[in-house]
């Protein structure tokens, strides 16, 4: 309990040895900076050390905000992950799953894409900054926001921590994967230069590279992308959508194709 480190001047409140390895437990409880859960795991990682930061009751007495799940997420079993301290019954893992940036969902739950229609319609309306810059783009290419493919209406939840709605990063990828393939490490600097929380326990990369290779499992699975040549490339032509109306009236059906089968 709470040993002394020297190398990095810091102080666990737990070291424990398990399967060989030495792991720094944080239990946590009063509030903290993103930068000092930064400054903290990068010290425990210079000796080697993993570290699993715990939330006690205060955190746990009002709902965990997104800011507070990136402070202290880290990927466990390929999924974004919150470590709760339930006393008795000891730690209890939180997976944190969103659909469209901004809500948590469990993993069973799936987009509802005619909804998320609907939304990106009344961003319109209210000229959101990010929508706006994107629609910018597509004008150019005479297109629309609300035209665009069905595969970027995320059908499943993915790791969450982006600040962007996941159908609008989505819509940018599709449109590099049209203009040619692409390696991985091409899509992922996308990935990264999109708005994210500040992630304190766990590098911002692999999280993006997370929610990539996800996401790239989905679209593979949809029939959507495929690997020729060690690169990423469209495996059919997508379809865009002329307008709102139409858009969805492919989503009615695309919906009752679902539930037929």
């Amino acid at each position: 309990m709470e040993p002394w480190l020297p190398e990095i001047q810091q102080r666990p409140d737990l070291l424990v040895t398990f399967d060989n390895r030495q792991v720094a437990i944080e239990f946590q409880c009063a509030p903290i900076s993103v930068e000092r859960v930064q400054h903290r795991t990068a010290g425990f990682a210079k000796l080697g050390l993993d570290v699993v930061w715990v939330l006690g009751p205060t955190y746990q007495q009002r709902k965990l905000q997104q800011v507070t799940l990136a402070k202290f997420a880290r990927i466990r079993q390929d999924t974004l992950q919150v470590a709760l301290w339930r006393g008795k019954q000891g730690i209890q893992w939180r997976e944190w799953w969103t659909v469209d940036g901004r809500m948590y969902v469990g993993r069973e739950d799936y987009a509802d894409p005619i909804r998320q229609l609907a939304k990106i319609q009344q961003q319109l309306v209210r000229r959101d900054r990010r929508i706006r810059q994107l629609q910018k783009q597509l004008y150019q290419q005479e297109r629309t926001v609300t035209g665009i493919p069905v595969c970027c209406h995320i059908s499943k939840p993915l790791p969450g921590g982006l600040k962007t709605a996941h159908w609008m990063l989505a819509t940018q990828l599709i449109g590099l994967l049209e203009q040619e393939p692409c390696h991985a490490d091409r899509l992922l600097t996308m990935i990264e230069r999109a708005e994210w929380f500040a992630f304190g326990a766990t590098p911002a990369s692999a999280v993006a590279k997370l929610w990539l290779t996800q996401l790239l499992v989905l679209w593979q699975s949809m029939g959507v992308v495929q690997v020729t040549n060690d690169r990423w490339c469209l495996a059919a032509k997508v379809q865009w959508f002329a307008d709102f109306n139409q858009k969805c009236r492919e989503l009615r059906s695309h919906v009752h194709t679902l539930g037929s089968k």
